[in-house]
């Protein structure tokens, strides 16, 4: 296979490298002689009922757990984060070191990793900026940075919940789709796992039918078309004018295939087969004009063992690199901290690729801080003319599952998404809190976990879907008759939410 020269990627990594030491450089600076010391941190878990259930990856989930910390600082400002499922390792950790050592700094950088958007929101409020304001100086963006993200509206099938509402079926979707539309949504994301992959072609067709033409649709397979699956059915996809598809097909084998501890030969601790997955969506992508995005290549990275992701100190996947090209879109999770994510979106831009953020597992708080990321490190304004320069119109709209969440646990509840946009409001920092008695609502307990566990389960035991499978995942015709799927695939364990002891593949990674 010919290697591409690929020496300019480098040095312009190099470039970018040395970029985000001069800036956290001018951070320090800007915080120098500053100090805030910790009063109190108050850590809460909530659980928030979800519209309908929660299906991707055959999940059957009702109701889903966030983390929140709130530090209360000596000198009077309050700094919220948000952790989904539970808080993180590092972060109790950290929270654990500052209690042991009164007095600590809560500005130090070496709680930027740890605590993240808490941290950020310290930060924001000490040097009196929004934090989409603040990054866009840091990072010299040269613009001011816009004070709304649109969002693509993400929806899969859905069940309805134990009051028999918010079903999402084979033949109500596309006028759900149209409902998303009209509430103001331009972007619409389709999760397309549970039904047979040829009948898709019939749904797509029916939704585009339901919304107007400029309404842009991208469609999630997850990775559960297989490679003669894709090229087949991806032809018939092409009239309906999709603006990318992600992760059309999963070439992985999961982690129990390999020794505890460790991966593939040729993937570390990753999990999956680099070289291989990467030559055949290649080739897939040339049987088809439709886009392809894939999370492990937003450009591919590797991370050292043992550090954070956040830490900034991995490398871009030089090799493979050199070898494919793959997709079309860059479409990382937050998940590489601020300085991480500006790096993999400027290379990202530089090679061409359009950019997007993926959507987390998250309530308002994240949502916001997300889309700050993006309006700061990811947008670049609209210039008229004719030029040579920046390539025009790579910023999609940013993806949200937010909006299949019930309520929220914010002062003021649930954030609103006015025209399918969030609004990222001029108060320092991410500018958001919580609500003391929101937050008694929804406290996690078993008593109200117990409900949700019940209803799942009964779900899980009969998992049937409105549009019964022909075949088994495994491809053989399917028996008449009841389903129970005793093994499912997704990046995070979330039966844990519940206190499900199911058997779950996790291997599956993001680019993080």
């Amino acid at each position: 296979m010919n290697r591409l020269d690929i020496g300019d990627l480098r040095a312009f990594d190099d470039f970018l490298r040395d970029r985000c030491v001069a800036i956290r450089s001018r951070l320090r600076d800007a915080l120098s002689g500053r100090k805030l010391t910790l009063a109190s941190a108050r850590r809460s878990r909530v659980l928030l009922p979800m519209v309908g259930v929660y299906t991707p990856g055959w999940q059957a989930l009702p109701a889903c757990s966030w983390e929140f910390v709130e530090l209360v600082t000596d000198q009077g400002l309050t700094a919220t984060g948000e952790w989904p499922i539970r808080l993180d390792s590092p972060a109790i950790d950290a929270l654990g070191r500052i209690a042991a050592n009164p007095g600590t700094n809560l500005l130090d950088d070496e709680f930027e990793v740890p605590l993240f958007m808490a941290w950020w929101d310290l930060v924001g409020q000490v040097l009196e900026m929004p934090l989409h304001r603040l990054w866009a100086d840091l990072f010299e963006v040269g613009f001011d940075p816009p004070g709304e993200v649109p969002l693509a509206a993400y929806s899969w099938p859905r069940f309805a919940d134990a009051e028999g509402r918010d079903a999402v079926t084979f033949e109500t979707w596309p006028a759900f789709a149209a409902g998303q539309y009209a509430e103001g949504y331009r972007t619409l994301k389709l999760s397309m796992t549970s039904y047979e992959p040829e009948d898709y072609v019939d749904l797509i067709r029916r939704i585009r039918e339901a919304v107007p033409r400029d309404a842009e649709i991208r469609v999630d397979t997850h990775g559960t078309w297989n490679f003669s699956e894709a090229r087949r059915i991806l032809p018939a996809l092409e009239p309906f004018n999709l603006s990318y598809i992600e992760q059309p097909i999963n070439a992985l084998l999961p982690g129990r295939f390999y020794p505890s501890g460790a991966g593939p030969a040729n993937g570390g601790a990753t999990g999956y087969q680099h070289a291989y997955y990467f030559r055949k969506l290649q080739e897939l992508r040339g049987h088809t004009t439709i886009p392809f995005s894939c999370h492990w290549w937003t450009p591919p990275i590797v991370q050292p063992r043992g550090a954070h992701p956040m830490s900034n100190r991995w490398t871009f996947d030089w090799d493979l690199i050199a070898r494919y090209d793959p997709v079309d879109i860059a479409v990382p999770d937050i998940g590489l901290g601020v300085f991480g994510l500006w790096r993999l979106l400027q290379m990202a831009r530089f090679m061409g690729l359009h950019v997007t953020l993926h959507s987390n597992f998250e309530l308002g708080l994240q949502s916001r801080f997300r889309a700050m990321m993006f309006s700061a490190l990811g947008y670049y304004p609209e210039v008229g003319g004719i030029y040579l320069g920046t390539t025009p119109r790579l910023c999609m709209a940013m993806d949200t599952e937010y909006n299949q969440v019930r309520d929220d646990v914010l002062v003021g509840g649930k954030l609103p998404m006015r025209d399918g946009h969030i609004a990222l409001g001029n108060t320092p920092g991410h500018g958001l809190g919580l609500d003391p008695e929101r937050l008694e609502q929804y406290r996690y307990t078993e008593d109200r976990v117990r409900p949700h566990r019940d209803f799942a389960m009964r779900l899980y035991d009969n998992y049937v879907l409105d549009r019964p499978r022909r075949r088994t995942m495994a491809g053989w015709p399917k028996r008449p008759g009841t389903a129970r799927d005793t093994r499912r695939t997704y990046p995070y364990d979330l039966t844990s939410i519940l206190g499900i002891d199911t058997a779950q593949d996790v291997d599956v990674r993001l680019n993080t």
